[in-house]
């Protein structure tokens, strides 16, 4: 009797296995996670994206009688791991820059896993939906961000070199990390070292005017210990270029302020002006 239900047992599941191996849609081919595809154009020259990496898409999807459920857009997709066998990501993980190609993905995983829900045209757990994709541009995640630090920087140049000609200031070279200092006062005491405590008083403006914030107004000195991360990187960097008793300008790009995610009434990618005077090092 335990030898009859394991043999029927067995049945089952190669019958199972058997019908899924049946599956064949035609012109189509069956990648190793069950994903079939069809390729328009296939490059064999660069290199297919990987986890983190960037990838710029044209994307449509059609149900299995051609009906179009998303017209052709562009997409920027990150990699991942797939989310499910046969997912969009495994179809993407096979392109190169340049590809076309058509892939047939279950509706029932593709809708619930990206949309949150199962749309009413989905009939069952089966149904199939056809994604085509062309992949125009891949690009790691680092030399994304080096690029795009790079654009923003660029930017950011040509809006300080503005400000200083609008505002009858010198026209300076930034420093190597972007930094513009401009010394309107010479000082005549000591430069402060990496440590020491370092008595300010500074206004910060928007690249526009407006004031954010000001010990002057306040009428107390800021004090912070130099190079230890007290202040953001532009203050580390321009204050250590200074003298007791002197005064300068720094035009500080976003990396060096307040970055991507801002604080306070300071907005994410903000470029600052902050009037500077070291009055004591200590």
């Amino acid at each position: 009797m335990l030898t009859k239900k394991i043999f029927l047992g067995t049945m089952v599941a190669a019958l199972a296995f058997l019908s899924g191996c049946g599956e064949k849609y035609e012109g189509y081919q069956k990648a190793d996670s069950g994903l079939f595809y069809r390729f328009e154009k296939q490059s064999t020259i660069g290199e297919q994206p990987n986890n983190d990496d960037l990838v710029w898409i044209k994307m449509s999807i059609r149900n299995a009688n051609d009906s179009v459920i998303y017209p052709d857009s562009s997409i920027i997709v990150q990699m991942q791991p797939p989310k499910f066998q046969g997912d969009i990501l495994d179809a993407i993980r096979l392109m190169r820059q340049g590809d076309s190609a058509t892939f047939i993905i279950n509706a029932n995983n593709y809708f619930r896993t990206y949309e949150g829900s199962i749309p009413p045209f989905v009939k069952n757990d089966k149904e199939k939906v056809y994604v085509s994709i062309k992949v125009d541009s891949i690009q790691s995640y680092k030399m994304y961000q080096e690029n795009k630090v790079k654009q923003q920087r660029a930017a950011e140049q040509a809006v300080f070199v503005t400000y200083m000609t609008e505002n009858n200031l010198p026209q300076t070279e930034p420093t190597q990390s972007g930094l513009y200092y401009i010394e309107t006062k010479a000082g005549k005491g000591n430069t402060p070292q990496n440590g020491q405590t370092c008595m300010v008083h500074y206004t910060g403006r928007f690249l526009d005017g407006r004031v954010f914030d000001s010990s002057v107004e306040r009428g107390a000195p800021f004090a912070f210990a130099l190079g230890q991360n007290q202040v953001i990187k532009g203050w580390d960097e321009g204050v250590a270029l200074m003298k007791k008793g002197g005064k300068a300008v720094l035009l500080i790009p976003a990396n060096l302020a307040y970055g991507e995610h801002g604080s306070g009434s300071i907005p994410p990618n903000t470029p600052l002006m902050f009037e500077v005077e070291l009055i004591d090092i200590q």
